[in-house]
This record gives structure tokens, C-alpha cells and sequence, in this order.
């Protein structure tokens, strides 16, 4: 059968970066989701994260953002603290013992996106990622 509609492609890259990530990060025991919110965390948690803004940079719901930041949580990679801003909220913050990790969690990311373009050349990784900002309307 041949493959030309661009969201069934889509969604088969999605389960692919799915498989290649969870094969990647089963040593820390963390999931595709629960790593990129961690990746997140490491490059803005001096801003002060809260759920909110992983919702809105992810487009996650709020139940499965919860969800992974409880798991997150319970595997000692997260705490919380109070928004010194504002009491009523508060923010998460990568525990140490995440920061004692990060630099082998961001060579494994470097690793997932080198075995995701692999078959791509010269500018070609470019090229997807302007047409995947494109598909998805990030061109700001």
C-alpha cells in the first residue's frame, strides 16, 4: 500500500519517536512524555514553571499534564515550590538528584534526534523541521 497522506505519516513518525524514545530513556525509567517535560524544566526553571505553562507549551491537557508530573514526582525527579510571587501557586524545579542526571538526559536527546534523522541529509533536517512549524502554524 502506498503511504502519500501527510497525518497518517505523521502520526507514524509520532509512534516511531514514541518506540526510538522509550528504548532510549528505559535506563532513567521515564517515559517520552515525562522526558520532555523534564527538558523542559532543565531550560526554564530558573523562569519559575508551573503546570500551566507545560500545558501550553506541550498542548497537553491538564489531566495528562498532571499525571505526569505526579509520576515525575514519585520517581524523585520533581518537587514543587512556592512562587515566591504569589503563595497560592507554585512552581516545579528538577530535584538534585534530576540536575546530577541532566547532562546524560540531554546527550540521550541528542542521541533520539540523531537516530530519528538518520536517513536525512545535508539540510534536510532543516527542511523538516521548517515544514513540521509549518504543519503545526509555530512560524511566529
Amino acid at each position: 500500500m502506498n503511504i502519500d497522506k501527510a497525518a497518517i505519516l505523521i502520526k507514524k513518525a509520532s509512534l516511531e519517536f514514541d518506540r526510538v524514545c522509550n528504548s532510549y530513556l528505559e535506563k532513567f525509567e521515564l517515559t517520552g512524555a515525562q522526558y520532555k517535560v523534564m527538558k523542559y524544566l532543565f531550560e526554564e526553571a530558573d523562569n519559575g514553571v508551573r503546570i500551566v505553562d507545560l500545558e501550553k507549551f506541550y498542548s497537553m491537557s491538564h489531566p495528562t499534564t498532571i499525571g505526569i508530573v505526579q509520576n515525575l514526582e514519585k520517581k524523585g525527579f520533581i518537587e514543587y515550590r512556592t512562587n515566591p510571587n504569589n503563595t497560592r501557586s507554585r512552581y516545579i524545579v528538577p530535584t538534585k538528584e534530576a540536575y546530577a542526571q541532566q547532562k546524560e538526559l540531554e546527550a540521550v536527546g541528542t542521541d533520539i534526534e540523531k537516530e530519528m534523522t538518520k536517513n536525512l541529509q545535508g539540510d534536510e533536517t532543516k527542511e523538516l523541521i521548517r515544514l513540521l512549524k509549518k504543519v503545526l502554524d509555530l512560524n511566529n
